[in-house]
């Protein structure tokens, strides 16, 4: 009768066996595909912020480069109106003026001013992904453009007129760069996302510094975002840095 049994099916206990070994089975593959999507997440997470850092860096240093007036604002400046609007430790300023040229013959028809500001990511409402938790814990790099109809506006020059002898509107201002108190109705743009707050930086290191000695600007950054409900920074445990020289400053 038990041969009989056993050849006919297996047993209870053998069935129970292979059922343990089953559900083993597939709890390692879901542990497995669970830290497979983990790291990929991460992996991601990563290559978004070393995107954004390139992007960024590179950017703002190329501006930086050509600047004619350089001006590292922590207070005694505003950016357009409303609540918020002045230049602080926790939102600072990095402003410069660029000269334009016409793009078939090279002439400088213009300067322009940027200000480049750290702000709340709440400021921003278009070009930028819905995410409740970044909201409150990272900011945006936002870059103010003067114009023609902004205070003050762009200084338009004629040929071979240059930033220290021109007389068009605003080119007084830009001159006095240091001097200048607020900006107004300068055009905004979103340099990068996903950004370490200003005062959360890595060893309280300041998003923006200037050496008038060496003419030199040193931005840093830290990238910041969540993952998985994991928050990943790049770099890991200080502000990436990049220091960058005004060519053309005073």
């Amino acid at each position: 009768m038990n041969g009989a049994a056993r050849a006919g099916g297996l047993t209870l206990i053998e069935i129970l066996l292979a059922l343990g070994i089953m559900g083993v089975i597939l709890v390692l593959i879901t542990n497995w595909q669970t830290n497979t999507l983990d790291l990929t997440t991460r992996t991601n997470a990563t290559g978004r912020g070393l995107m954004e850092l390139n992007d960024l860096t590179g950017y703002v240093g190329d501006r930086v480069r050509a600047a004619v007036r350089v001006r590292v604002a922590t207070s005694g400046l505003s950016v357009n109106s409303g609540a918020g609007n002045a230049c602080a430790v926790t939102q600072p300023c990095l402003a410069v003026v660029l000269p334009e040229a016409d793009p078939t013959t090279g002439t400088v028809t213009a300067y322009r001013l940027f200000v480049y500001r750290l702000q709340p990511r709440s400021v921003v409402t278009d070009d930028k992904a819905p995410d409740a938790w970044a909201e409150d814990n990272v900011q945006v790099l936002r870059e103010y453009r003067s114009t023609s109809g902004s205070t003050p506006p762009t200084c338009t020059v004629a040929a071979g007129v240059t930033l220290e002898t021109a007389s068009a509107p605003g080119c007084a201002e830009l001159r006095n760069l240091a001097g200048l108190t607020s900006v107004g109705s300068f055009q905004p743009y979103l340099v990068s996302d996903y950004l370490t707050p200003a005062d959360q930086l890595p060893g309280g290191a300041a998003p923006f510094s200037w050496d008038a000695a060496t003419r030199s600007v040193t931005l840093r950054v830290q990238f910041r975002q969540q993952a998985r409900g994991r928050v990943t920074t790049l770099p890991p445990t200080q502000a990436y840095a990049l220091n960058v020289r005004a060519r053309n400053a005073p």
